[in-house]
């Protein structure tokens, strides 16, 4: 099985998620055999999206941008598995990462087609209906409620039923070594969604609800978050 990590943390390999994601991949190894190839994409050459058009019209499935996306598209189409690791960022993805997916315009045809529910999309240019994708992401609230939805609605928009996705809530504190009993938990059990998703293609209702479990409760999460900044209480500048 071929997998395409995509760690857009600006990070880079001190992401948070990404351990979440290595803890995920470790499972689906245990498995059966994997290879897997994850790109650093703030460390990539990509350039944004122009709108042109160009590669629907005069080069079609082809971007006349040359940088890296040139690759990187080819690696997207080519995997049987794609793994999109990131965190939240205003409730959206990191602005890099964004960038790529505008770049992934070349892989969709131009024509126009309208689903039973109503929906117009443009049908993709190579047969992508046996992939899997793999949603993985942290933030740093205890709550997925008013963070999530508009991002969740996006993937869910692009992959429907063939999309997996796992939301780590209070995922700042994957940094912090005294806090490994609670987060190694969390990483155990993320070693198991993986196992469950190498032989089904799926994590079982369980896994997915354990990690859907918020680290610590809501009122014990905020009073570490703001300690751990090591900053005082908002006060009026003003007088200062």
């Amino acid at each position: 099985m071929n997998i395409l990590v995509l760690n857009g943390s600006p990070r880079g390999e001190g992401s948070n998620t990404l351990k979440i994601t290595r803890a995920f991949l470790e499972g689906m190894s245990s498995q059966r055999e994997v290879s897997v190839d994850l790109v650093d994409i703030s460390k990539a050459d990509i350039s944004h999206c122009r709108g042109c058009f160009a590669c629907w019209l005069r080069t079609p499935g082809v971007c006349v941008i040359k940088d890296d996306m040139q690759h990187l598209i080819q690696k997207y189409v080519g995997v049987d598995v794609i793994i999109w690791s990131f965190p939240l960022y205003y409730f959206g993805m990191p602005s890099k990462l964004k960038a790529f997916l505008d770049r992934t315009l070349p892989i969709n045809l131009p024509f126009i087609e309208l689903s039973e529910s109503g929906t117009c999309r443009h049908p993709s240019r190579y047969d992508m209906s046996g992939k899997g994708y793999v949603l993985i992401s942290t933030c740093g609230f205890c709550s997925v409620e008013n963070n999530y939805e508009a991002l969740l609605k996006q993937f869910e928009i692009l992959y429907g039923e063939n999309l997996t996705k796992i939301i780590c809530t209070e995922g700042e504190l994957f940094r912090a070594p005294q806090l490994e009993k609670r987060t190694g938990e969390y990483l155990s059990c993320a070693r198991q969604a993986g196992r469950e998703y190498a032989s089904s293609g799926s994590i079982t209702a369980d896994t997915a609800k354990k990690l859907s479990q918020p680290l610590y409760a809501p009122e014990v999460f905020i009073e570490m978050a703001n300690a751990s900044w090591g900053i005082g209480e908002p006060h009026d500048t003003e007088n200062n």
